[in-house]
């Protein structure tokens, strides 16, 4: 079967767990025995790189272009709201993306096209595939379709100038393809939105890589042998290694974490690790505890290192989370999640048998988590045989074959 998937980003060009999944996505299917091409983006870099150029990446046929707007998606950041209105209208009416789209169809003849994360590209792309009369699956990851910003703490109301933007996406994105989504709880929020109607939805999870399932065994050799232990102990861990992974956001509540951690008694010992970059990363520095490391962005083998060395790991977020692959990435390692109960967490975590879930933003609740997490170390071991079974919904083939199956 030729597939073409679309997402807005590809590695080495990436944001979050999205990228991750589509590459995971793309990889198992070319191990799968079918021929898979990917459209995405590129940074400018003169006006050829308006074309797509052809690259054969681990056996995946990837076409990289500038889509013709005032920037490029992966500097969204960079701008100011009046400069991200302009682009967002790029979006929605430009002429480019679509002509270099189809001139990727011709190129790849695909029996079916998997549209990922659109933004940044055009969001046309479904009305265009059923011009062209291709069967077409649509996986969405995240609010950004109703909320630009893309970010939504609970209880929050929707601006006016989001709620005309999510109208407007409603008409275009209307179309004949099935749509997926990690979690149900995202899709019953586009749902509730009014986007969708009248269409097929399937909640199929984002694939891990295969080196992650096959490495979970492995890593637990280099645990603490106390947490390792599948005796049942009551003595408290030596020192309980947490760690985080993830952007340095304050709707990430890592102020949340720390002050949880912090408020714990001086005679339980502890040790957070840090994994990523933004924002707070200079408020982190100046914090100047011993017992937190920050080791800034790493390279997916090095997080899997840092997990293979946790004990457990600490999700604090306050904002509405679809189905972080974080999570499942955990999982795999047999490391347990204590989690904010928030968005499609709870769908990801059984509360007492692969993590422990608390109330978002709430100090003391997730300071009793973290507590029983260091003074009840069987508690952790017994959920790590659970976290490495609860992966395996997680897995390339096995998602894959789920995708398959809506292609076919």
């Amino acid at each position: 079967m030729k597939i073409l998937i679309v997402n807005n980003l590809y590695p080495p060009h990436s944001r979050g767990g999205a990228e991750t999944a589509v590459s995971n996505e793309a990889l198992s299917l070319v191990a799968a025995g079918h021929e898979v091409s990917v459209l995405t983006t590129a940074p400018f870099l003169g006006w050829r790189s308006l074309k797509a150029s052809e690259w054969k990446e681990d056996g995946v046929h990837v076409f990289r272009f500038f889509p013709l707007n005032i920037f490029w998606y992966r500097n969204d950041c960079k701008h100011g709201a009046f400069m991200r209105a302009l682009w967002y209208i790029g979006n929605l009416w430009g002429w480019h993306p679509i002509f270099v789209f189809k001139k990727v169809v011709k190129a790849a003849q695909p029996d079916v096209v998997h549209l990922h994360n659109i933004n940044g590209i055009s969001y046309r792309l479904p009305k265009v595939c059923d011009k062209l009369k291709l069967k077409t699956v649509f996986t969405v990851h995240a609010v950004h379709y109703a909320f630009p910003s893309g970010v939504i703490m609970r209880g929050q109301k929707t601006p006016l100038s989001f709620r005309i933007f999510s109208a407007i996406l409603r008409r275009k994105l209307r179309s004949s393809a099935i749509v997926t989504a990690p979690s149900r709880w995202l899709l019953d929020y586009y749902l509730k939105k009014g986007f969708f109607s009248g269409q097929q939805t399937v909640v199929i999870p984002n694939p891990l890589a295969a080196a992650a399932i096959s490495g979970g065994e492995a890593s637990q050799s280099s645990r603490n042998p106390v947490s390792k232990s599948k005796t049942i102990s009551h003595k408290p861990l030596a020192t309980c290694q947490f760690l985080f992974v993830g952007q340095l956001e304050p709707y990430k509540g890592l102020n949340v974490m720390l002050a949880a951690l912090k408020s714990l008694p001086s005679g339980l010992p502890w040790r957070l690790t840090i994994v990523g970059e933004g924002p707070m990363m200079n408020a982190l520095r100046r914090e100047r505890d011993s017992r937190v490391l920050l080791r800034g962005r790493l390279a997916p083998d090095d997080v899997a290192l840092a997990m293979s060395g946790a004990d457990a790991f600490i999700m604090p977020s306050l904002c509405e989370e679809n189905a972080p692959m974080v999570i499942a990435e955990a999982f795999a390692s047999g490391l347990p999640v204590i989690a904010s109960r928030i968005g499609g967490i709870p769908e990801m975590i059984e509360d007492g048998a692969t993590g422990m879930l608390f109330e978002p933003g709430q100090v003391e609740d997730l300071a009793m988590q973290c507590r029983r997490a260091i003074e009840r170390p069987e508690i952790l071991a017994a959920m790590r045989e659970k976290c490495r079974e609860a992966a395996k919904r997680y897995a390339p083939e096995r998602v894959a074959g789920e995708f398959i199956k809506l292609f076919q």
